[in-house]
């Protein structure tokens, strides 16, 4: 069988063509160059953004015709943080202010806590609830409810451990009203204590901006919106006639889903960075707006179980395309640089340093901090952030809904909500 040996002979193996090693060469090349495209339009969308840094607050100090704004809060079990959060806001220099906050059925002291202070200023009126109706999320519930009770021309829905500067509020409703805006997410500084949470925050701040786009959102003709739960002021008028949050009951990501409903209804929008240092308190970390998030790096990932998957309106195809995309730009560079031979990987090492400058630029805005060590360890980051997503779907599939402070809430119910539609598939 003179022909089977043949085929079963040994041979030694033949070293690469030049064509083999130059695709190494033009893959790696035209992976950096699309790369420095996607960053040279990222960076110049971010830099369209308004930055609260930027704004007159010397202007803003001289108007004396201040609109009323109401701040409102929905506060649940928060008994550790709430009072803080309520002195920042009391602290601030807006003129005209009332702050509602909602005791959404805590059974802790938070309640009581809230009480205490409203007592001691007259701007502070707090709203005890004791149930939850069919059909609505607890946050959205509260928050409309302190809706309906505010006064303001303006409302800032804010959440209970948010820090504010002094100027924060005067500068934002200024800006809104002198550029005609309905609507102003503000992107606050994030506190994230240990290296696994930084890394964890800059990794999705990088995939967030990207994916939202939210230097587009004023235009109308494009699909981007915006929407920040620590911050979200809304034109009173705007958010009413929209529907408010009645039009999106159970809207998990409700702070991005206002913004959706609000832009479908033909009003103006914008984000506005709040992350950089003022002059009142110039030190890193002590932005405009400063919001803790999560304590720990497990407990952003247990915390993020229950809304993960939303974004994703709860659809795995939609998931899957999500992390097998960004799986391949996030680790692509990496694992080329390693498996190229020689000096055919030099244009994938380069390529994997810029997606590093990429992170770390991210990680520098939101944080006030973050190393070059720290940011060569992005395929970590991104191995913590689609672990938390992957692991946020596999839960709510498994329990069939999402549990959200001591509530279950079927998927049946959820799907749909997620888009800014006002009920469920």
């Amino acid at each position: 069988m003179p022909y089977l040996s043949h085929l079963l002979t040994v041979r030694p193996q033949a070293p690469p063509t030049a064509h083999a090693a130059w695709g190494w060469v033009v893959l790696g090349a035209a992976w950096l160059i699309g790369l420095l495209a996607l960053q040279a339009w990222a960076g110049r969308g971010l830099r369209r953004l308004p930055r609260l840094e930027a704004m007159d607050g010397r202007l803003a100090a001289g108007r004396e015709d201040w609109p009323l704004l109401s701040v409102l809060v929905a506060a649940r079990n928060e008994a550790h943080t709430v009072e803080q959060g309520m002195r920042s806001l009391l602290a601030v220099d807006y003129p005209r202010m009332e702050l509602i906050a909602v005791d959404d059925r805590s059974t802790d002291e938070t309640g009581a806590v809230l009480d205490r202070l409203a007592a001691e200023d007259a701007r502070l009126r707090v709203v005890h609830l004791t149930a939850l109706p069919d059909g609505w999320l607890g946050k959205c519930h509260a928050l409309q409810l302190a809706a309906d009770a505010a006064r303001g021309e303006w409302l800032l829905f804010t959440d209970a451990d948010v820090g504010f500067s002094r100027t924060a509020l005067r500068r934002t409703v200024a800006f809104a009203e002198r550029e005609g805006f309905d609507h102003l997410a503000g992107a606050p500084g994030v506190h994230a204590p240990g290296t696994g949470l930084a890394l964890l925050i800059a990794t999705f701040s990088l995939v967030f901006t990207l994916g939202s786009r939210p230097w587009a959102a004023p235009d109308p003709r494009d699909a981007a919106v915006v929407g920040v739960g620590p911050f979200n002021l809304v034109r009173a008028s705007a958010y009413r006639s929209s529907g408010g949050h009645a039009a999106l009951p159970l809207a998990i990501l409700d702070d991005v889903i206002l913004g959706r409903v609000l832009k479908r209804a033909g009003f103006r929008q914008a984000m506005v960075v709040a992350t950089r240092a003022d002059g009142e308190d110039p030190r890193p970390g002590h932005p405009y707006l400063r919001f803790p998030w999560y304590p720990s790096l497990r407990a952003a990932i247990v915390g993020l179980e229950k809304n993960a998957f939303a974004a994703f309106d709860f659809r795995v195809p939609a998931l899957a395309a999500w992390v097998v995309g960004l799986s391949a730009l996030m680790w692509g560079p990496f694992i080329s640089a390693a498996l190229a031979p020689g000096w055919q990987r030099l244009p994938w090492i380069a390529a994997a340093l810029l997606t590093c400058t990429a992170l770390r630029a991210a990680g520098r805005e939101v944080l006030g901090r973050f190393s070059w060590p720290l940011s060569l360890l992005l395929p970590v980051g991104w191995a913590l952030l689609a672990y938390t997503v992957v692991r946020s779907a596999w839960i709510t599939l498994r329990q069939r809904g999402v549990r959200w402070r001591d509530t279950v809430y079927p998927l049946k119910q959820l799907r749909g909500q997620q888009l800014g539609r006002a009920g469920p598939e």
